[in-house]
């Protein structure tokens, strides 16, 4: 005996895939709230006037993302105009002579960042950790995850004047996102970046 398939009805078909749809809407629309930022109150930012960017620290599968991420924070940073910023690979080489072979993950101590100040002559220092710089899966479709940190720190005391933070995930293009859609990590990276230092103090950065 044969029976009858049972089909869904139009009504149901339709709710389900607009359930679907307001629950994707949903996880994308939590990771684009933008960046978490903390401003030291007694922080005097003109008096940073020359700086450098301690290459970021990788917590994600990708050993080399703290470097890729670095790269990319050094081009935003220099757009905003804050600050002098010095050159990459001079200002590593200042590093690996304070601290040997030390891993550049390590903590920090703040005799180390006073040392490194003075011999480097910057005020402060740009530092980071990238917790996720991965590809994710959105339905049929691949696109990125990025979540970093970055904090300026005063040399000369180890005190944090400056810390944002943020986590996107990007997704397909949706009316209620002004992001649009992006496929690469290079490129929410780069987005992602210019958002953490827009959060500097107004006037500072531009």
């Amino acid at each position: 005996m044969r029976y009858p398939v049972q089909r869904p009805m139009r009504h149901q078909v339709h709710a389900s895939r607009s359930a679907t749809a307001l629950a994707i809407g949903a996880a994308l629309l939590a990771s684009c709230a933008g960046p978490k930022a903390f401003v030291h109150p007694e922080a005097d930012f003109p008096f940073y006037e020359n700086v450098g960017i301690v290459p970021f620290t990788s917590l994600g599968q990708d050993r080399l993302a703290g470097e890729k991420v670095t790269g990319i924070f050094f081009t935003e940073l220099l757009r905003t105009g804050f600050a002098e910023v010095r050159e990459p690979g001079q200002f590593l080489a200042v590093i690996q002579r304070i601290r040997g072979v030390t891993p550049l993950g390590t903590a920090w101590s703040t005799a180390d960042l006073a040392r490194l100040g003075e011999e480097a002559g910057v005020q402060g220092l740009f530092m980071g950790v990238v917790r996720d710089y991965e590809m994710t899966r959105v339905g049929r479709d691949s696109y990125p995850l990025v979540s970093v940190e970055a904090r300026l720190v005063d040399a000369a005391t180890g005190r944090v004047v400056w810390s944002a933070s943020d986590t996107r995930r990007a997704g397909p293009t949706t009316p209620i996102f002004a992001w649009g859609e992006i496929h690469t990590l290079g490129e929410l990276t780069s987005r992602m970046c210019r958002e953490l230092l827009r959060t500097l103090p107004r006037g500072v950065a531009g």
